[in-house]
């Protein structure tokens, strides 16, 4: 039997027995690969074409449907040779070379395409499933991704992150899952996850090829738990399916809108090593009638306390992402505000809407190290105001901008940080033997590295990977011993620093 075979026997009780460790993030020379995998991403996501949604792209629905999964049934029902001609020219036309080029030249560095386990080579992993009947009409899905989205994205020096985000069952209750919402039945189907086991395993292995490739994305919002059992085992068996073939690629969870749950998971089921691990966290200000209560002001203030934030140990070892977010308020706020919710173009909507970009943007910048996608890139008609990125590039959000400081200011910020650091603790306990230098080592690594990220055009993403790579280097060049906490907080302060300096 092999591994993937045995993996998926005990997919039920895999939870808690440890996540694999993945290969170093990066090496002392940091390779075109490792870069896409480990930088900022400063991001939008390609919305309504794997995974249809009608409020953005509307044409390929026929009357009375709402979901993938209606709009297929009924346009196979209608003819299905035009089902999948259709579906085909929707998805080899939604970015075409001015639309990557665009992209481009305003500074986005990757893009979250989302997509359905019937897309996944070409249909192939639908046995079972409601879309069973429908794989001929998705036989091409796959190659189209590839070829009109990785290569093409791959020529501008874009990264694409490959979101899964429709499960068999539906990983939440919600129809853009592409089923009918109201039930979050993956969970509960142990066939559907092995199902997904395999198509993991697929995936990872079919596009190890590709340079371009900054994570796999194993779930969408999945449905909130208290326990997270069900998640926890599906989690770590696909996981580990991805590390059978690809030791390195970034692999991407949901936070379940329960961030520091999944933040403890990855901490204590790595260990002291780095998995590859990324946190999903979605940050929407337009759906909760708490926020329907708050001003624009209130919400953007209240970011800052609840964005990310309460996190064990802050954090420490695991990198995350903003898969989602948007400059758009619901209608009660802007009222809260005294602006006519449907006055799109006023201009005090226009500026608190601009400032409730630019903090976000502040925050994700230094609490998401991984990176940001906009919801959603552009919509079929017209254009869809604040949910749309196009419009509001250049007006609410803008790439960041990336400089090369000088030596002067890592000298400077180095000193000022280490003597700090070493007279704070030489104080505590004056008869310590600590090792300060580690501190400055870690302090000036973090730096370089930071240089190293700016030449290329971008920020360090995956601070923990690196994090994590940098300190096994250090330690196999000087020796574990009790004072290498001092190398840790040296690097953080480095990364710190360096960002302040840009």
């Amino acid at each position: 039997m092999g591994k993937l075979s045995k993996l998926i026997d005990k997919l039920d009780i895999k939870s808690g027995s440890g996540l694999p460790a993945a290969d170093p993030a990066v090496l002392d020379k940091i390779s075109q690969k490792q870069l896409y995998q480990t930088r900022y991403n400063y991001g939008v996501n390609f919305g309504g074409v794997f995974v249809r949604e009608k409020w953005i792209y509307h044409s390929t629905f026929p009357d009375g449907t709402e979901t993938e999964l209606d709009a297929v049934a009924k346009s196979a029902l209608e003819n299905r040779d035009e089902a999948r001609k259709t579906l085909e020219h929707h998805w080899t036309s939604y970015a075409l070379d001015e639309d990557w080029d665009w992209l481009r030249d305003n500074g986005v560095n990757s893009v979250r395409v989302p997509l359905g386990y019937w897309n996944i080579d070409g249909g192939k992993y639908t046995s079972g499933t409601s879309f069973s009947d429908y794989k001929d009409i998705y036989a091409n899905s796959w190659n189209i991704f590839k070829s009109h989205y990785i290569e093409p994205a791959a020529k501008r020096g874009i990264s694409i992150l490959v979101d899964i985000h429709g499960l068999p069952g539906g990983a939440n209750k919600d129809a853009h899952s592409g089923e009918k919402g109201g039930k979050a039945g993956f969970w509960d189907s142990s066939s559907s996850q092995k199902l997904m086991i395999k198509a993991l395993e697929f995936i990872a292995k079919d596009l190890k090829g590709h340079d371009n490739i900054s994570g796999i994305q194993i779930v969408n919002e999945a449905e909130f738990s208290d326990l997270g059992r069900h998640q926890k085992s599906y989690y770590s068996s696909a996981i580990e399916a991805i590390r059978l073939v690809d030791k390195s690629v970034p692999v991407v969870i949901s936070d379940g809108w329960w961030p520091n749950q999944w933040v403890e998971w990855v901490q204590k089921e790595q260990g002291d090593g780095n998995a590859g691990i990324v946190v999903d966290t979605h940050c929407y200000r337009c759906f909760s009638d708490e926020d329907k209560k708050k001003t624009a002001d209130q919400i953007i203030h209240d970011l800052h306390g609840d964005l990310l934030t309460n996190l064990t140990d802050n954090g420490n070892g695991v990198d995350l992402m903003v898969g989602e977010w948007s400059s758009v308020l619901d209608g009660k706020t802007w009222e809260n505000c005294g602006v006519d919710p449907n006055d799109g173009g006023h201009q005090k909507r226009q500026e608190l809407a601009a400032k409730f970009c630019g903090e976000q943007a502040k925050l994700f910048e230094r609490r998401a190290g991984a990176g940001s996608y906009f919801w959603t890139y552009k919509f079929e008609s017209g254009n869809g105001g604040e949910w749309d990125f196009r419009q509001q590039s250049g007006r609410s959000i803008s790439a960041p901008k990336i400089s090369v400081p000088d030596e002067s200011a890592l000298n400077d910020a180095r000193d000022r940080e280490y003597n700090a650091h070493a007279s704070y603790w030489d104080n505590e306990n004056p008869k310590e033997k600590y090792e300060h230098e580690r501190y400055k080592d870690g302090f000036t690594t973090a730096w370089l590295d930071g240089v190293a990220f700016a030449k290329a055009g971008s920020l360090i993403g995956r601070r923990q990977a690196v994090k994590s790579a940098r300190l096994d280097q250090h330690v196999k060049s000087k020796g574990k011993l009790p004072f290498v906490w001092e190398w840790e907080q040296g690097y953080d302060k480095g990364v710190e620093e360096f960002l302040k300096a840009i």
